[in-house]
């Protein structure tokens, strides 16, 4: 188990299981950019150019952004719209491609 930012990263296959106080919030997948350099997916995006990150740290903060927003979907039974105008406020920053 590592620690860093705030986050716990259990290693798992090709990834690591990221926790934020003791509750599982996602799965991060290691990557290669065209350039060699080490970067991270999340782990249910299976597009053929997913979206990366630079770091575990930033990809665990792009879950906890959406394991939030999945909460206030869930609390508030926000509609379709209203989700994705609060997702696209909240959007994470990446890593260029």
């Amino acid at each position: 188990m590592i620690k860093d930012g705030g986050f716990e990263f259990v290693e798992e296959g090709d990834g690591f299981l990221v926790y934020h106080r003791k509750q599982q919030i996602g799965r991060v997948v290691t990557m290669l950019e065209a350039s060699g350099r080490y970067c991270f997916r999340l782990g249910w995006d299976t597009r053929p150019k997913p979206r990366t990150y630079r770091g575990k740290v930033r990809a665990a903060q792009a879950l906890k952004a959406i394991d939030g927003l999945k909460r206030d979907a869930k609390g508030k039974k926000l509609s379709p719209e209203e989700l994705i105008i609060r997702s696209w406020d909240a959007k994470p920053r990446t890593a260029q491609n």
